[in-house]
């Protein structure tokens, strides 16, 4: 039998025994707002980030696309989706 016939199995076994990953952590990007929704949008994204103020505010969500929040959980980034939505925002979770 040829030498190359065993390893083939072998790494066939290894591929089945390796764990598939499960992504645990996202980040949440503000990719575009609708101008109409602007200053409703500036005032949630005041509510929900801790330490911003309202100048801060503004000039976080025109400088969009930005990242909200990184190495969060992905119901944190789904309540954070949700809430953004509501007031135009256009957003992506990676």
């Amino acid at each position: 039998m040829p030498v190359g016939g065993f390893a083939a199995p072998a790494a066939e076994e290894e591929e089945a025994a390796a764990p598939v990953k499960v992504k645990t952590v996202f980040t949440v990007k503000l990719t575009k707002y609708e101008e109409k929704q602007k200053v409703a949008l500036i005032k949630e994204v005041k509510s929900l980030l801790e330490g911003m103020n309202l100048v801060q505010a503004k000039k976080f969500v025109e400088s969009a696309p930005t990242v909200v929040k990184s190495d969060i959980s992905k119901d944190e980034a789904e309540k954070l989706k949700d809430a953004l939505s509501k007031v135009g925002a256009v957003i992506e979770i990676e």
